[in-house]
């Protein structure tokens, strides 16, 4: 990956681009590797896989997820639940080391810690080809909860409850997907219809990224302008909300990349200064991945951040190109948003699932137009579940038309048969070749016109 770009410099084409290409190369490839090495030769590292019983007191980071049961031969592996957690102390062969070691956990027992909650619990570790932790802690005994967590996880973890609540009383598959488009959370869908939103490429609506704050933002900023006339005081208020906001979808990587774009982007409007999306998201990738390399092979950050660049670089002139067909600006628009993100991650989806869906396309038009008004109203009846449950479940209610339109979509476009390519680099080449036949296609009147 160095030659192209050191070639370029050498020869004098670019020579700037080309120095900052290298420069970044090898400042990811530096850090990449040195946390693959603190990993390899982490404390437990000599332990994987040799079924000795450790102690560990660690925190939890993410919110637990449980599985579904595996059919195995001759029987049926029950459903585990998994977390990523941080290990404080580990103790082998009664000597206790102190540490900072990210690992898998998983568990058959019920399992339901808040992030941030310390936890202590004897197991077994074993290796995993997860490349951002250490390897795989499965439980041998019970699980005991050395403390909670801290004042703001027990604020978001009893509104995201409560507001769970709310939505099983909504019901049904509508009911289920409200609080996944408002807080990512998944755990009331099903499987079926998580396998209907994938088939039908609307998975990343379930998964909060740009979009979810820039619409919370642009909603905040229009109803503040009647309450602080000032437009410092209106950046400050929707800041401090959106920082909430953080902790209450929890820090995902798509999260985490909308947030620093999000935050360059009021800070540029604070000071007056013309702001450029593509310069503040440039700004995320970099800080994020300079503080978690691994952040570069998460297919979450991956896709939001080809998702974001897609509509940036393709919206003007695709919604020029539907504007000559459709005759409509606010519908060629509108039809822009959806291609020009599904375009960009096109290839990365092959790679990722070896399938591409026709489907996504038009299913992302259909359901486009209403993701907005369930996002605010379901924002705002997340926010007063925990002391209005009744008014909560009302304006959850008055979405649930709007999401059973999602529903509807998912499970009828899923039915249409998808390609099947090959994953990873082949999957994703065709993907990439497929996009740049388009581009020459589209282009082709264009240059014969010169």
């Amino acid at each position: 990956m160095l030659l192209l770009p050191f070639f370029v410099w050498l020869i004098g084409w670019h020579r700037a681009s080309a120095l900052v290409l290298v420069v970044a190369l090898v400042t990811g490839a530096g850090l990449m590797a040195l946390h693959q090495r603190a990993l390899q030769s982490s404390i437990v590292a000599p332990l994987l896989d040799k079924k000795i019983s450790v102690h560990i007191t660690a925190q939890v980071v993410s919110d637990p997820k449980l599985g579904e049961p595996k059919v195995m031969p001759g029987y049926i592996k029950p459903a585990t639940t998994t977390a990523l957690i941080s290990v404080i102390t580990v103790t082998i062969r009664n000597v206790t080391y102190k540490t900072h070691i990210p690992l898998r956990f998983t568990t058959s027992q019920p399992f339901s810690a808040l992030p941030g909650s310390v936890i202590s619990c004897v197991g077994v570790l074993y290796s995993t080809p997860e490349k951002r932790v250490a390897g795989l802690f499965a439980e041998r005994g019970p699980i005991t909860l050395v403390h909670g967590a801290g004042s703001i996880g027990k604020v978001t973890g009893a509104i995201r409850g409560d507001f769970r609540v709310v939505a099983e009383r909504v019901g049904g598959a509508s009911g289920a997907l409200i609080p996944g488009l408002v807080l990512g959370d998944t755990s009331l869908e099903s499987h079926a219809f998580i396998n209907d939103m994938l088939l039908s490429g609307l998975t990343h609506l379930t998964a909060v990224s740009g979009e979810n704050f820039a619409i919370i933002a642009a909603f905040l900023l229009w109803i503040l302008q009647w309450v602080l006339p000032h437009l410092k005081g209106r950046l400050l208020v929707t800041s401090i909300v959106l920082l909430g906001f953080i902790f209450l979808v929890r820090p995902s990587p798509s999260v985490l990349r909308a947030t620093v774009m999000v935050s360059v982007l009021l800070i540029a409007k604070a000071r007056g200064v013309r702001s450029s999306a593509l310069a503040a998201l440039g700004l995320a990738i970099s800080i994020l991945v300079l503080i978690d390399p691994f952040e570069a092979t998460d297919p979450g950050f991956a896709l939001s951040v080809a998702a974001t660049a897609g509509i940036l670089l393709l919206h003007t002139p695709v919604t020029t190109w539907l504007v000559r067909l459709v005759r409509h600006r606010k519908l060629a628009e509108l039809l822009a948003i959806s291609i020009s993100a599904n375009l960009i991650c096109t290839p990365l989806t092959i790679a990722i699932s070896g399938q591409f869906s026709i489907m996504s396309l038009p299913s992302n038009f259909f359901v486009e137009p209403i993701v907005a008004p369930i996002t605010i109203v379901g924002f705002i009846a997340a926010l007063i579940a925990p002391f209005a449950s009744n008014f909560s479940f009302l304006l959850a209610l008055s979405q649930k038309p709007f999401a059973a339109v999602i529903v509807w979509v998912a499970s009828n476009f899923a039915k249409v048969p998808v390609v099947h390519l090959s994953k990873g680099f082949e999957g994703g080449s065709v993907g990439v070749l497929v996009l740049t036949c388009g581009w020459i296609a589209l282009r082709w009147r264009t240059w014969g016109s010169r």
